[in-house]
This record gives structure tokens, C-alpha cells and sequence, in this order.
């Protein structure tokens, strides 16, 4: 049995038609889905640079694992820092604990996919907040991080 593409133009835009009402009809779970995976990359990318921490620890390649080090807390201290400036005094415990845990990226993420309400004492809305944390661990950890493992495979 062979599978032709219809030619009927009509039939054509029909199917068309109907997967684009498909994919619309389902834009937020696409959208909730875009979310939790780049929260699960977020996540994985920081398992990620303490397991090259440890093998570096390892080898005896102290600079880069030291440098690493370096890297990942700064991401934390600037990001302890903003939820610091942006939560309520009576919210900073659980929220400093979700910076320390490294499972920010993650509650966040929920957060924007459930609609969550910004919280009275909120300095910004979850969806920038959010956004705000991915900036400092892209521009604190994950292009150095990215910049040290290059570094170290070069120079072996």
C-alpha cells in the first residue's frame, strides 16, 4: 500500500485547518510544557556543572574547579540577594530555602504555568520575577560555566 499526498487543494487546506485549531486549542499546554522543560534544562545545566566541579576536584584541576565554584555562588548570592529586595520579610525563609535548594528555576516555573497570583509584598510579578532569575544564572552561571569547560577541554 503507498501513502500519496492529496492533491485536492481543498482536502489540503481542510487538514490545515483543522491542526491549526488543534494547536490553538492547546496553546496553553504547549506554553505550560515550554515552561517546565526549560525549568528541568535550568536545573539539570546546575547537577550538571557540580558533577564537572567534582570531576575537575578529581583530575586535580583546581583553577577550573575553583572558578566553577566561583560561578555557581555567585548565581546563588545574586539571586538570594534579589529575592531578598523583591519578597516580604515573612515570605524570606521559604524563599531563601528554594534559592539555596537550587530548585528556583523549577518553582518558579510552576508558578508562571498555574497563573499564580503575585503575592501581596511582592515587589514584582511572578512572570518577571522569573525571567529576572534566568538572567542572573545565564549572565553568572551558565556562560561562564560554559567558558570554563571550554577552557578545559583546550588545555588538556
Amino acid at each position: 500500500m503507498e501513502f500519496r499526498m492529496s492533491t485536492n487543494p481543498n482536502r489540503r487546506k481542510t487538514i490545515k485547518s483543522q491542526f491549526s485549531r488543534v494547536i490553538a486549542s492547546n496553546s496553553h499546554l504547549l506554553a505550560k510544557a515550554e515552561l517546565y522543560f526549560t525549568a528541568f534544562l535550568s536545573m539539570s545545566d546546575m547537577v550538571s556543572d557540580i558533577v564537572m566541579v567534582t570531576r575537575y576536584y578529581r583530575n586535580n584541576e583546581m583553577l577550573f574547579a575553583l572558578a566553577s565554584v566561583i560561578c555557581i555562588g555567585l548565581n546563588l548570592v545574586i539571586q538570594s540577594v534579589s529575592v531578598f529586595l523583591t519578597k516580604p520579610l515573612d515570605k524570606q525563609l521559604k524563599e531563601q530555602a528554594i534559592v539555596w535548594t537550587l530548585v528556583k528555576p523549577g518553582v518558579d516555573a510552576h508558578r508562571v504555568a498555574t497563573k499564580a497570583q503575585t503575592q501581596e509584598g511582592d515587589a514584582v510579578d511572578t512572570r518577571s520575577e522569573m525571567t529576572g532569575m534566568r538572567v542572573i544564572e545565564m549572565v553568572t552561571e551558565s556562560l561562564p560555566g560554559t567558558i570554563i569547560q571550554a577552557m578545559a577541554i583546550f588545555s588538556t
